[in-house]
């Protein structure tokens, strides 16, 4: 395996309730965009109680990591265990039936019961205590709970302030979930935040097309594809809020959308509203008709991408003498 050289490029935090496709396209993004060397994607986190649903994620993240996923430690999904998981979509269910030629599952599922799962605010401290100063960044695209808890949990506010540079949060669709977790995120995120409401998505949607011909090209059987097509009947175009959160969470620099400052609300019911500001507290962005087909062409480029097995990083000299506090720590498996 090689080694890169010096600080590696800022870990992504994706934590979702995967009740939207798009939550699942963002992820593959997130692993294009990783196979450019411009994240890591430290780890994905569920936030619904579903096994189901923390068995395809951790799934997509074994088929990420290649080969090399049977023998390394691999982080198990994140995953809370309260509350009812509701309705999973067959997206997230079908692909396991997928056989190859000689009839052994094309796709494994590894999740059977919660102790395969890791608590998320536990997985957060510790994949935090692994990142440089303000080497990495969250995208939230669902019900704020995990992060409203991780706020709670011993040392991990401390550990955002210190080794994380910004949140961005796709759409409001699942805030309704958890109210009272949305205002608590906004109000005490310790990192600016950037919300994408939902128009943002529907104006770009992902066309089908690239899940017909561009994922099995780069990709033959990818399981994003896979479960793109049985989420609902082919074609259809998917609105890509959360892949929009993802890449601007990851290319900032990049005038990919139009920005406006102001202050995020979230009433008791769900409901949010932007109040503009140039003393607000947050970001929202909206659709630049000039870059839409230069958002859409990065879209498709990265979610369909051929899969890169990450690489393992080595510090330089430089960085030797400024390792991660403390050593990442994993829930024991029984």
């Amino acid at each position: 395996m090689q080694f890169g050289r010096g600080k590696p490029a800022a870990g992504a935090f994706f934590d979702s309730d995967f009740q939207t496709v798009d939550s699942l396209l963002a992820v593959a993004l997130l692993h294009g965009l990783q196979g450019k060397s411009e994240c890591r994607v430290a780890i994905v986190t569920v936030s619904r109680n579903s096994l189901k649903v923390a068995g395809y994620v951790d799934m997509v993240e074994r088929f990420y990591r290649g080969p090399a996923a049977v023998f390394a430690q691999v982080p198990p999904p994140g995953m809370i265990t309260t509350g009812d998981g509701g309705v999973v979509s067959p997206g997230l269910t079908e692909p396991f039936a997928k056989k190859k030629a000689d009839g052994s599952p094309l796709f494994v599922n590894r999740v059977a019961r919660v102790l395969d799962t890791g608590d998320p605010s536990t997985l957060i401290r510790n994949y935090l205590q692994a990142q440089y100063e303000k080497s990495s960044y969250f995208v939230l695209a669902g019900r704020a709970t995990n992060l409203a808890a991780a706020l709670d949990f011993k040392g991990v506010k401390d550990l955002l302030k210190e080794r994380s540079s910004h949140l961005v949060i796709a759409g409001v669709e699942s805030f309704s979930a958890d109210p009272a977790a949305a205002r608590k995120v906004l109000a005490e995120w310790p990192t600016p935040v950037t919300f994408v409401p939902g128009e943002v998505g529907k104006a770009i949607p992902f066309p089908a097309s690239a899940v017909e011909k561009d994922f099995p090209a780069n990709t033959p059987d990818h399981p994003v594809a896979a479960a793109y097509a049985a989420w609902q009947a082919m074609p259809y175009a998917a609105p890509t809020t959360a892949l929009a959160a993802a890449l601007y969470a990851t290319r900032q620099k990049e005038t990919y959308f139009k920005a406006e400052t102001g202050t995020v609300l979230v009433g008791a019911d769900g409901k949010v509203s932007f109040v503009a500001s140039a003393s607000g507290k947050h970001t929202q962005l909206s659709v630049d008709p000039a870059q839409r087909d230069k958002v859409l062409a990065a879209y498709v480029e990265l979610a369909t991408a051929k899969v890169v097995p990450p690489q393992r990083f080595r510090p330089a000299a430089a960085d030797a003498a400024k390792p991660p506090a403390d050593p990442v720590k994993f829930p024991p498996k029984p």
